[in-house]
C-alpha cells in the first residue's frame, strides 16, 4: 500500500512538473515578440502610395505607420511593383498583406481575402477644359472620333472596354503617363480612379487650369487590404483596427489630410507611375 501511495505521489508530482513546464513554455511563447508584419506596397498611385524625394509617402504609408502601434507589432514596408504584388503575397510569401490602394473586385476575391473597405472610390474622367462643351458627359465619350485613355490591367481598363466599344481606346502604364498624353492632345479623355482625379485637379485652390474632372463616378468601387486566403487571424486583427479607426476618427483624419490638403502639393510628373 505504501509503495502504491509513493507511486501515486510521484505520478502527481511528475504531472505537476509537466504542467509547470507547459505553462512556462506558454508564457514564453506569449511573451515572445511577433515577427514583423510585412506590408507590400507599390508606390505608383498618388495620393494612396507614391515616392517623393526617394521616400515612400501617401495614405497607405500613413496607415502602415499607425498599424504597428495598433497591433503592438513591428511593421515593415516592402516595395513591390504593382503587377508583382499577387505573386509576392501568394507564391513567394515575402509579404503578409497588400496595402496599396487595391480595389475590391470579385475576381480578386477569388484569390485573396480582403479586409473591410476603408474608402469608397470609383472611376472618373479627366478632360481638357477646352473640350468641356463637347465632353461634359461620359456618354459623349463613346464615339469613333474620341480617343480615350485608361490604365492597363486595372478597373479603368475594364470600364473602358466594357462601355466604350466605339471610341478609340489606348492603355497607359500609369495615371501620369495618361495625364501627360491628355495635356499633349494625344487623347481626348482619360479614365482613372477618383483619388488620381482629385490629385490632378487639386480642388478649389488648385492652380490647374488646363484639365478638369467629370466628378460623377462611372463605377462604384471600394478599397481594402488583401491577405492570403485562410489568414483569418490577421484579417480579423486588421478589421478590428479599421473599426477602431473609423470610430475614433483616425481613418478620416488620414484620408482628409491627403485628399483635401496634400493632394494639391503633389507634382504630376510623367515618370511617376500611378493608378490601380
Amino acid at each position: 500500500m505504501k509503495r502504491a501511495r509513493r507511486m501515486i505521489v510521484c505520478t502527481l508530482a511528475a504531472a505537476a512538473a509537466a504542467v509547470a513546464v507547459s505553462r512556462g513554455h506558454s508564457a514564453q511563447a506569449a511573451d515572445a515578440p511577433q515577427p514583423p508584419l510585412r506590408v507590400g506596397i507599390a508606390p505608383n498611385y498618388p495620393p494612396l502610395a507614391f515616392k517623393r524625394d526617394g521616400q515612400l509617402e501617401g495614405i497607405e504609408v500613413d496607415f502602415a505607420k499607425r498599424l504597428g502601434p495598433a497591433l503592438d507589432r513591428e511593421v515593415v514596408l516592402v516595395e513591390v511593383p504593382w503587377d508583382d504584388l499577387p505573386k509576392a503575397l501568394l507564391e513567394d510569401k515575402t509579404i503578409d498583406v497588400v496595402m496599396s490602394g487595391t480595389s475590391i473586385t470579385e475576381k480578386r476575391k477569388q484569390r485573396v481575402d480582403f479586409t473591410d473597405p476603408y474608402l469608397d472610390v470609383g472611376q472618373m474622367v479627366l478632360i481638357r477644359n477646352a473640350d468641356y462643351p463637347k465632353l461634359r458627359d461620359a456618354k459623349m465619350l463613346d464615339e469613333p472620333n474620341i480617343r480615350v485613355g485608361y490604365i492597363s490591367n486595372t478597373t479603368s481598363q475594364t470600364y473602358a472596354r466594357r462601355h466604350l466599344s466605339h471610341a478609340k481606346l489606348e492603355g497607359f502604364v500609369d495615371t501620369d503617363a495618361g495625364v501627360a498624353a491628355l495635356r499633349k492632345d494625344q487623347i481626348d479623355a482619360f479614365i482613372t480612379d477618383a483619388p488620381a482625379v482629385w490629385r490632378v485637379t487639386g480642388g478649389l485652390l488648385s492652380k490647374e487650369t488646363e484639365l478638369r474632372g467629370l466628378y460623377k463616378p462611372l463605377t462604384h468601387e471600394q478599397l481594402g487590404w488583401a491577405v492570403r486566403k485562410g489568414d483569418d487571424s490577421l484579417r480579423r486583427q486588421l478589421n478590428a483596427v479599421l473599426a477602431k479607426w473609423k470610430k475614433d476618427g483616425t481613418l478620416d483624419d488620414v484620408l482628409d489630410d491627403w485628399i483635401t490638403v496634400k493632394k494639391t502639393t503633389i507634382e504630376v510628373k510623367p515618370h511617376t507611375p500611378a493608378a490601380h
